[in-house]
This record gives C-alpha cells, sequence and structure tokens, in this order.
C-alpha cells in the first residue's frame, strides 16, 4: 500500500495518515487510533507536550508492506527508538539507503526534502519518537550539528541505558492528569540533552582522534576488528598490544581517546549486544545466549544485561517470547 502525504507542520503527518485515509474529520481525530482491520493490528498514539512539541507512539503488525513518500516543508527536528521491527528509508537525491532496526535510535533534522520509507509486513514494528518543530524551539539549543540552509541531518546513536530508560518512562508514564502532562514534558527535555550530551562526546572524540597518529589511529582500529571477531574469548592486553604493534599504555589510553570506552569495555558491550540478539531471535534461552557470548556465571551476565539495557535477561526474552 502506498501513502503520499504533505508535513506542512507538526500535525500534518498524524491528521493527514490517520485522518485523510480513514475519513474521519481532524476536529474528531483522537490521539489513540487503533489500526483499520484491513490495515493490520495494532495502534497509534500522538501525545501533544507542547505547541511544536509532540510524542507518537506506534506498535503495529501489518498485513502488507507500506510504503510513504512524505514531503516535509517545515524544519523539524526527530528524536527516536525503534524497539522493534525492521524497515528502510532514503532521502530524495541522496545516496544510499538507511535502516531502521530493533534497538536502533537517532536524530534526524528535516526541512524542505522528501523522505521515502518502507515498512515490511513481516515484522512487528514498536517505534517511538519525539517531534519538535525547529521554528518554535530553535531557542533550546546552544549550537546545531547542520550547517544553516541544509534540509537533512542524520545521527544514529548508541542505545545507551539513560536514553532507553527516558524512552520507557515515556511510554509507561505512570500518572494521569496535569501531573502526566508536567511529567512527559520533562522526560522530553531530558531526552533532548542526552542526545544533545552524545553529540558533544562524539565531537571531543573526534578531536582527540585528530590527535593520535595517522599508524596508531590503523593499529587502534585494528585492534577494535581483533577484538570484534575475538569477543567471546578476547586475547589479553599484552597479546593484542603484540598482534598490533603498540605497547600497552599506547593501546590502553588510545582506546580510550578514540573510542571513548576501555579495551573491556568494549569487550563487554559487544557481547551484550549479540546476547540481546540471540534473545531476540528466540532460539535460546538465556543461559545458552550467556554461554555463547563467553559467560558461565549467570548472575554476573544477568546484572551486566540489566546494567546494559535496563531490563533482566529472562524478563526481555519474555518480551520477546511475546511479541513473536
Amino acid at each position: 500500500m502506498k501513502h503520499t502525504l504533505e508535513a506542512q507542520h507538526i500535525e500534518s503527518l498524524y491528521n493527514e495518515w490517520i485522518g485523510v485515509e480513514l475519513g474521519v474529520p481532524v476536529e474528531q481525530l483522537a490521539d489513540t487510533v487503533k489500526l483499520p482491520e484491513q490495515w493490520g493490528d495494532g495502534y497509534l498514539q500522538r501525545t501533544r507536550l507542547r505547541p511544536g512539541m509532540e510524542l507518537h507512539t506506534i506498535d503495529v503488525k501489518l498485513h502488507e508492506n507500506h510504503i510513504f513518500h512524505i514531503d516535509v516543508q517545515y524544519p523539524h527536528l526527530e528524536i527516536s527508538l525503534t524497539q522493534h521491527g525492521n524497515g528502510c528509508w532514503t532521502i530524495e537525491g541522496r545516496r544510499g539507503e538507511r535502516a531502521m532496526g530493533s534497538g536502533g535510535t537517532q536524530m534526524i533534522y528535516l526541512h524542505d526534502t522528501r523522505i521515502h520509507f518502507e515498512q515490511l509486513h513481516s515484522d512487528r514494528l514498536a517505534h517511538m519518537e519525539l517531534r519538535i518543530d525547529f521554528r518554535i524551539w530553535k531557542h533550546l539549543f546552544s549550537y546545531f550539528p547542520w550547517q544553516a540552509g541544509d534540509t537533512f541531518y542524520c545521527e544514529q546513536q548508541q542505545l545507551t541505558p539513560e536514553i532507553k530508560q527516558v524512552f520507557d518512562q515515556l511510554k509507561n508514564c505512570p500518572y494521569t492528569g496535569p501531573i502526566r502532562q508536567h511529567y512527559l514534558e520533562g522526560k522530553a527535555f531530558e531526552l533532548i540533552a542526552l542526545f544533545w550530551y552524545g553529540l558533544e562526546q562524539k565531537s571531543e572524540l573526534e578531536s582527540a582522534a585528530s590527535r593520535l597518529k595517522t599508524a596508531d589511529v590503523e593499529r587502534l582500529h585494528l585492534a577494535k576488528n581483533i577484538l570484534y571477531h575475538n569477543r567471546t574469548n578476547p586475547p589479553g592486553l599484552l597479546e593484542l598490544a603484540r598482534q598490533t604493534g603498540l605497547n600497552d599504555f599506547k593501546l590502553k589510553a588510545g582506546f580510550k581517546e578514540l573510542f571513548g570506552t576501555t579495551v573491556f569495555g568494549y569487550i563487554r558491550e559487544e557481547r551484550m549486544r549479540e546476547a540481546k540478539l540471540l534473545l531476540e531471535q528466540g532460539r535460546m534461552n538465556v543461559s545458552e545466549a550467556a554461554i555463547m557470548v563467553g559467560y558461565t556465571n549467570m548472575s554476573h551476565f544477568a546484572s551486566l544485561f540489566r546494567k546494559t539495557f535496563g531490563v533482566n535477561p529472562s524478563e526481555y526474552a519474555r518480551q520477546q517470547s511475546r511479541s513473536m
């Protein structure tokens, strides 16, 4: 099914796709809409936080692929998390297709550009995004990573426990009435701060990388590659230093400066990411996934998983089985 939409302001997309497609007058359009049976199962929800700032939550299972051609005519920022599902999107006039997958977070700036998005029916989509009209909220930001006149910017970030926690709190707000509104507004601003902090950290890492010698940067990338391919049984620091031609001090200091984490921190992150993927696939239980990524102490594995993703691995496995 194909949809062609124009977004002239922050409410356009929801009003056009839901209101026009379903024939519901805008004044009667609810902020939570059940997906039409002919499209699939699930719901779409819009929460107005302030003028020019909205939170959109999507949880749907489609009967067929949906293709969207969206003409975005106003400057706006999107901060999003895909909790489950896969899709792909492109920007008209730009090369390269971008994937949208489980656990992916990103910040996108769009203005006077056209986006093409395809959502596959083969997988459930659970997605949240904070939408901000940049004309109204430009004063929130002290600097922009894009240039004046740019029509598109995209920055994908790692899903940190802090970011995941805020998205979970936005989705599962425990309050009602005016308190709910204040709570959600506060969490929206917290989410903006976390993403902006991530951009500052990336800028600092890029600056640090420019201070390292080219040969050292190449050796550090080699070290990272060795660790990735041997993450279940990684070499020790001295052995890794020998394999890359670095001394152990330069390996430890340079790795932290270039990648923003320690050697052992990187190994742990990759192991946790792989364990999460194994649990999502549903072919292994928690103990099997832990052993597969190199952990024999189940309580230690559970503690690291909870610290990384904000949920116990057993609960995460149950969530995935319920969504299949």
